[in-house]
């Protein structure tokens, strides 16, 4: 009895770990790049930081300006992928770690499950806002009344868009 759970609760663990794994894989990181993240998790690092911690290098050893282009690359690379962010002013230049990097990491778990950027509800808030900006377009030339309201649901829900659309941008930066 004792060993069907034993074995259950591997074959549980089991899956789990080949269902990480997959995820892991589809993240498509490579091992420089797991270790960014890695340093990221525990705060805010600039490149030159990043390249002495993973590189055990200093400014001015041979072999440091390599290392740190290839820190660079691969910042860049998360950058655009949204795992990593940093300041867009100012000199000092600190990396860190998205929401929407923490969300893309934390749904390899399984029990995590999927993350979206863009939401069902802010999916139906562009549509419904275009709709309503080709409804305002075709109604041009209708009466009064109907082209007042149709100005005051398009300007409401262009409201609601660019607030979440600005939501959406939190997350990415």
């Amino acid at each position: 009895m004792a060993e069907r759970r034993d074995a259950e609760k591997l074959d549980l663990l089991r899956k789990r770990l080949l269902s990480s794994v997959k995820k892991l894989r589809q993240s498509q990181l490579t091992m420089l790049q797991a270790e960014i993240i890695d340093r990221l998790i525990d705060g805010k690092r600039t490149a030159t930081e990043l390249a002495h911690e993973i590189f055990q290098a200093n400014p001015g050893d041979e072999g440091f300006q390599a290392n740190y282009a290839k820190i660079r690359r691969d910042l860049k690379e998360l950058e655009i992928r949204g795992y990593a962010s940093t300041n867009l002013f100012g000199r000092d230049k600190h990396y860190r770690l998205t929401r929407n990097g923490v969300a893309m990491l934390s749904s390899i778990l399984p029990e995590m499950g999927e993350t979206r950027l863009v939401g069902i509800w802010d999916l139906g808030i562009f549509v419904a806002t275009a709709s309503a900006a080709v409804l305002l377009i075709s109604a041009r030339h209708s009466n009064q009344p109907t082209l007042y309201a149709l100005f005051a649901v398009f300007f409401a829900l262009l409201g609601i868009s660019i607030s979440a659309f600005a939501r959406i941008l939190r997350k990415v930066i």
